[in-house]
């Protein structure tokens, strides 16, 4: 698998959790999360609008963003905000113990010093 495809794969799993970790800091507008996801992960979620919008909605969908509409008294056109939920705090701590699961079991796997048989629960005999 080229390096591209390995970098997408990847990515899609980060998306959704980047975006609600982002906005537990506060409410932003889709630009804004393009930068700031960008600049906190040191260029590794350099994420276009055909990807950023639909993530967007399907958290919003989902319960865990919700979207309101800001008007500037400046004249600025309106921006849509997106924030986090009650639902989107409770999914992104689950995400989080999720994601120190992973990146813990698959970093013993990597680098050789994994414990052998399964030992965190839930996957069955070794075989």
């Amino acid at each position: 698998m080229a390096r591209k495809e390995w970098t997408a794969e990847l990515k899609k799993g980060t998306v959704q959790l980047g975006i609600l970790a982002l906005l537990e800091g506060g409410r932003r507008y889709g630009f804004d999360i393009i930068g700031e996801l960008r600049g906190r992960s040191r260029g590794y979620l350099d994420l276009k609008e055909g990807t950023l919008y639909p993530a967007l909605h399907r958290l919003e969908k989902q319960g865990l963003l919700k979207a309101e509409w800001v008007l500037d008294e400046g004249g600025a056109p309106p921006r849509k905000y997106y924030s986090i939920t009650a639902d989107g705090r409770r999914s992104l701590d689950q995400a989080r113990r999720e994601w120190k699961l992973m990146v813990d079991g698959l970093s013993g796997v990597l680098t050789g010093t994994g414990d052998g048989p399964e030992r965190a629960g839930g996957g069955g005999e070794p075989r």
